[in-house]
């Protein structure tokens, strides 16, 4: 840029860059997880209830309560058998919860003549089409209504809550750095080059509870060291209610930075607000639980129709931390975060420059860190961490945004050296490239294994590489006008582009205009 964009310019031009690049792609036709709680949406919706029996045959991923459940005999895909009782979603409620008005506008938008008559013939899906499974059912009126109404919902319950995320990291990461355009750096590098990209047009459970810790973490931030509002902390309990209701495991972490908040804040007792905005949240998710499942707390899994292997193992397959599975975590090309997104290994020379550069804020940078150390932790003790069909670890999402903002300290040191920021530019590059090849190759997550049934040890060389050499691409806007394989990609690269290097310079000038406009007004009252 040939100007120096105001801090304001920069987080409008990062939050639509992402956004744009989030809602361009549309979430997995048949994916389980999204599916299931997309199916909690629909039945209250729909029918003011919270089974998903008129639904569920589109997921795998659900509860059998009081049961037993009876796998249909030939059912390869394990989704059509019966429950003697209601099928639930297994999973938590929180993207279920946020999807439901969202939901109730899209029914508005659908039941239009046009949008009505695309739903009935499905046509114009361009060279979406060829994306189809070749053995599966085609295109069908409800097939489609369900796939608009789980993208309208995504799209505002996954793709702008995360785009606000990128947007408080990058305000974060101003906090310690001069040069703002290596926090616009170090945002876009969250956004687009760490797990927190795929997961951002899914209506999954990662992005949501990061966005909630993360934002109410910033928000406390302010209120204890920049003596913001102590109204802000009402927000504060609301965000980490939503992040419990959404990833319930992600407790301990919260009380992480409470206790954190409740050392180092002078006025301590103000945090009761925190407290009073987080109860109502969490009375509604109770009395979810109780009226599915008879218990106050989230008991789904146990009942779940697949997997009871896994969530049978230690407590709720949580057993003890594994240096293996550790490993599998950070460095493996399975499923290793370092791996996935190489970028994020500034962290470590960037927590060092917090805490000699930063003292006075020494107990939030511990915070940080015990966040970050929780997380490895808790998902190495897991019997199920590596999550499944997924791009890198995705169970350590919520953590991704305390690991991204120290890169822009480390950054902020290294890049007064030639070579130092060639570097950085190619562990950044490196990351991008991996990030979007896992995450466009095929129409799926890679899996775990093979339909061979042996493992996938390398997802990016032996699963999406291949794919996008076959130009399969996941889907998007482009094909829905006849672009195919890598082609699809070029109104994307087009929008970006021309936000980048258009909008900061329209928003600057609007700023010293209106700069100008108050000047002159000033000048005009004297």
């Amino acid at each position: 840029m040939n100007v120096q964009p105001s801090r304001r310019t920069y987080a409008i031009t990062l939050f639509l860059i992402l956004l744009v690049c989030y809602g361009y792609f549309m979430p997995k036709w048949a994916d389980w997880g999204a599916n299931s709680r997309a199916d909690l949406t629909y039945a209250f919706g729909d029918k003011g209830v919270l089974y998903i029996d008129d639904y569920h045959t589109n997921t795998g991923d659900k509860a059998c309560y009081p049961g037993p459940y009876t796998p249909e005999p030939g059912d390869p895909t394990g989704t059509r058998g019966t429950c003697e009782g209601h099928f639930y979603t297994d999973k938590s409620i929180g993207p279920s919860l946020l999807a439901l008005p969202f939901y109730v506008v899209f029914k508005g938008i659908a039941s239009l003549p046009p949008i009505q008559n695309f739903i009935q013939s499905g046509k114009g899906l361009g060279s979406m089409t060829d994306t189809l499974n070749p053995d599966g059912q085609g295109v069908r009126p409800e097939a489609v209504y369900q796939y608009m109404a789980l993208i309208f919902i995504t799209f505002f319950a996954s793709s702008v809550p995360s785009a606000i995320l990128g947007v408080v990291v990058f305000l974060m990461a101003c906090r310690f750095t001069r040069n703002e355009l290596y926090a616009f750096i170090v945002g876009l590098l969250y956004g687009l080059a760490t797990i927190a990209f795929p997961y951002s047009n899914v209506l999954y459970q990662h992005q949501l509870a990061a966005f909630g810790m993360f934002v109410g973490f910033y928000l406390l931030w302010r209120v204890i060291y920049e003596n913001a509002n102590l109204n802000w902390l009402w927000l504060v309990g609301l965000l980490f209610s939503l992040a419990v209701v959404t990833e319930y495991p992600v407790v301990p972490a919260l009380a992480i930075l409470f206790v954190w908040a409740a050392i180092v804040m002078k006025n301590r007792l103000q945090l009761y607000r925190v407290v009073l905005a987080a109860i109502p949240l969490g009375l509604l998710f109770a009395g979810y639980n109780l009226a599915t499942f008879e218990s106050f707390l989230p008991t789904g899994y146990e009942y779940s129709t697949n997997w009871q292997n896994v969530h049978d193992v230690g407590f709720l397959s949580l057993t003890m931390p594994n240096p293996q599975t550790l490993l599998g975590l950070t460095f493996s090309p399975f499923r290793g975060i370092f791996f996935l997104s190489p970028a994020l290994l500034l962290a470590i020379p960037g927590f060092a420059g917090l805490w000699t550069g930063f003292k006075q804020f020494r107990g939030g940078i511990i915070a940080m860190l015990l966040v970050i150390l929780f997380f490895f932790a808790y998902n190495s003790s897991s019997a199920m961490w590596w999550g499944g069909h997924t791009v890198g670890p995705r169970y350590l999402a919520p953590m991704v945004p305390f690991l991204t903002v120290p890169v822009v300290v480390a950054i902020d040191r290294l890049a007064r050296k030639r070579l130092n920021l060639w570097l950085i530019g190619v562990l950044i590059v490196l990351s991008f490239v991996n990030v979007w090849i896992q995450s466009l190759g095929g129409q799926n997550f890679p899996p775990a294994f093979a339909d061979s049934g042996a493992r996938i040890d390398n997802p990016l060389f032996e699963y999406s590489l291949p794919l996008l050499a076959q130009g399969n691409i996941a889907r998007n806007y482009g094909m829905l006008v006849g672009l195919r394989g890598f082609l699809s990609l070029i109104p994307l690269a087009v929008v970006v582009v021309g936000l980048y290097l258009v909008l900061p310079r329209w928003l600057n000038r609007r700023e010293q205009q209106i700069q100008l406009k108050t000047q002159q007004a000033a000048g005009g009252t004297d």
